[in-house]
């Protein structure tokens, strides 16, 4: 069983804002950049807000709605 993982390569859901369109994205590109541009509208979406910063540096668990 590995106990030293690293959580770089693991993958959280940028929702926008306007049009709810899902775009994956690693730690380690959320780490280097404040804003992702939606996919589904091309919105921009801030992922620089500290809740959204706490969980993408690992320092809070997400969970999962409805669990």
């Amino acid at each position: 069983m590995e106990t030293d993982r690293s959580f770089e390569d693991d993958e959280i859901g940028v929702v926008c804002a306007e049009c709810a369109y899902e775009t994956r994205k690693s730690v380690r590109w959320l780490r280097a950049h404040t804003q992702a541009e939606c996919m589904g509208c091309g919105a921009i979406v801030d992922i620089e807000s500290r809740n959204f910063r706490k969980i993408a540096t690992g320092t809070e668990r997400a969970t999962e709605v409805g669990d």
